[in-house]
Parts: C-alpha cells; structure tokens; sequence
C-alpha cells in the first residue's frame, strides 16, 4: 500500500516535538473541543470532500488520496469494516477517510489549545496512522505516528473506538489532522450521537414561567 505523502512528511519531522505538548489518550480529564456530528446521523455516508461544516467551528474537508466512492471521504453514518480492528455497524457516526492514504482535515474558527476525537483505523503494519497540529499559516506544531506512539487494538469489535488526541500549552491549533489508512473519528467511544441533553421538568416549568413574564411585560407595553 502507498503511504501518504502527508504520512511521509509528518514521520520525517516526528521527533521535533512542541515543548510541553502532550499525546492524549484518555478523555476522563479531556476539556477540550468536542466533535459533534449529531447533524449527520442520518443514515447516510454523507461522502464529500468538504468544506463541511460540523457544530461548534469546525470545518471538515477531506484530502483523500485514491477515494473507494471517488466522492470523498465519509462524514455520516454507515456500516464499515476495519479487517482485524473489526467492524462498525449502520447504528456508527463518523468521519472517515474513505480510501488508503490522505488526510482529512478538522478547521478551527479560532485556534484551540487541544483537540482529540475517539479514533479507530484499518491496522496495516506498512501504513502509518497519523495525527497533527497546525497553525493558522499552517505550520506543523505537533504530530504522532498512533501506530507507534499509541496502537489502537480492537480484535473483533464491533462500534469501537479509542480516544486520542494533542494537548499544547497555548492557544494556537487551527486545524487537527488525522491521515492513514482508512482512519475514522467518532464524538462517542461506540460512534453513537452526541445525545442532546433533554431539560428537566422543573427546568422546563421554570422557562414557562419566564416566557409567561416576558408575554406579560410585552402586552403591559403594548
């Protein structure tokens, strides 16, 4: 398999490490920028090349190389198989780099000081799974090889993925890359929907309440 030349470029300068930047591979502590991609649960793949805009400022767009649908990568909702990684079923949201090589691209609206998604990808031992850190002039802050910094394993899964992600002390990544071989990124560790919290019932008859006074002061100054 042809490695990318994103790939490529990104292993050539691993090793040149931001000072105090951090690989995450828990979101316990995580508080960084969420990826929210409730919007395209919607049964469909959804292929496109972007720019795709998801909640929250961000922009996707998809640079990959020798697309499968030569429509893009996915960003929606679909069965997909990751060989010995196992497998993801019509219920998994994602966003997916729908070919063996290139890169898709997350775009902050303002830098952000991390960034991280639940990430699975089609194990290859000749194929690096990558993720980067840019800046707004697109100048590399930060970048791992996942396949050797922190493998993601999951024999036989089904809907699984595992959180990773890049920590730097400031304010200062506008755009988050994730490149390989078939790699894909979830907002929830099953690639579920971001459930939209529902308001509870007293909360719900606090907002009537309010609406009532607000109706109430509007008809006094009519």
């Amino acid at each position: 398999m042809r490695k990318t030349v994103f790939a490529a470029a990104l292993l050539c300068s691993f090793g040149a490490a931001t000072a105090q930047a951090n690989l995450l591979t828990s979101f316990a502590a995580y508080t960084g920028q969420g990826l929210d991609l409730t919007a395209y649960a919607n049964g469909s793949y959804n292929f496109t090349f972007g720019p795709a805009a998801i909640p929250g400022g961000i922009t996707f767009t998809s640079h990959v190389i020798n697309s499968n649908s030569g429509l893009g990568s996915v960003l929606g909702q679909g069965s997909y198989g990751l060989g010995n990684n196992g497998a993801f079923d019509s219920t998994a949201v994602y966003a997916g780099l729908d070919g063996p090589s290139g890169y898709m691209s997350f775009l902050f609206a303002a830098p952000v000081s991390s960034f991280g998604a639940f990430i699975n990808y089609f194990p290859n031992n000749s194929a690096a799974q990558v993720i980067g850190a840019y800046d707004d002039h697109g100048v590399l802050l930060e970048e791992w090889d996942l396949t050797i910094a922190a493998p993601i394993s999951t024999p036989g899964a089904l809907n699984a993925f595992e959180f990773r992600g890049i920590e730097l002390p400031t304010a200062s990544i506008s755009e988050f890359r994730m490149g390989g071989q078939y790699i894909l990124a979830a907002a929830t560790p099953d690639g579920s929907p971001v459930a939209v919290p529902t308001p509870e019932p007293m909360t719900l008859a606090l907002m009537g309440v309010a609406l009532a006074g607000l109706g109430a002061v509007r008809r006094r100054r009519a």
